[in-house]
């Protein structure tokens, strides 16, 4: 009996992460498609690497944010375990069908560019918060960043904030000084509320 009851905790516990995920997957992929896409940013990481690929080659942005996340949710299942690959697979599937969905859609936002930017970052960083809170991930620089900050003295956010930063460089030759900066503003918001959410 005593067996039991911890495996009982372990599913309600789960039960309970599964619709935070999703939540903040939903949030993650507004930001992406309503925000930060329509006003021509890019979001960091995998993600972004994504963007860029459907930007230049008209690939479909779901479709290529699942392929590129697959590695990586190897490496989180090797290092990290099968709780954490289970969520962040759930995490990152939520994403892709999320912005699937959005795409479709074709909706964005209109208004001031500078208050798009803020609300495209905290956005962004409140799905990304909360889906690490509760032991996901979106994409496969937050499964890097959490290995990196379970071994060193540097938060998620700051590291995946590090490991973003050649994606930005990157993107100052397809968008443009302009846009790359931005990009980064917006990206620099999203870690700070990473680590407010998660902590």
């Amino acid at each position: 009996m005593k067996g039991k009851k911890p495996y009982k905790f372990y599913i309600l516990d789960l039960i309970f992460k599964i619709p935070w995920i999703i939540i903040g997957a939903m949030m993650a992929a507004i930001s992406l498609e309503v925000i930060l896409i329509p006003n021509g940013l890019i979001d960091g990481g995998i993600t972004g690497i994504s963007m860029m690929l459907s930007d230049k080659y008209g690939f479909s942005l779901s479709v290529v944010l699942f392929i590129l996340n697959i590695p990586f949710v190897l490496i989180g299942l090797k290092h990290l375990g099968k709780r954490f690959a289970f969520l962040a697979t759930l995490g990152i599937i939520s994403l892709t069908i999320s912005t699937a969905i959005i795409e479709r859609s074709s909706t964005f936002v209109e208004g001031n560019f500078i208050l798009l930017i803020f609300i495209g970052g905290l956005l962004l960083g409140m799905g990304i918060g909360i889906v690490i809170r509760n032991g996901g991930a979106l994409d496969g620089t937050d499964v890097l960043a959490l290995l990196i900050s379970n071994r060193t003295s540097f938060s998620v956010g700051e590291s995946i904030l590090a490991l973003n930063i050649l994606i930005f460089l990157v993107a100052l030759i397809i968008f443009g000084w302009k846009g790359a900066i931005i990009s980064i503003i917006t990206y620099f918001i999203a870690t700070m509320v990473v680590d407010i959410v998660r902590a």
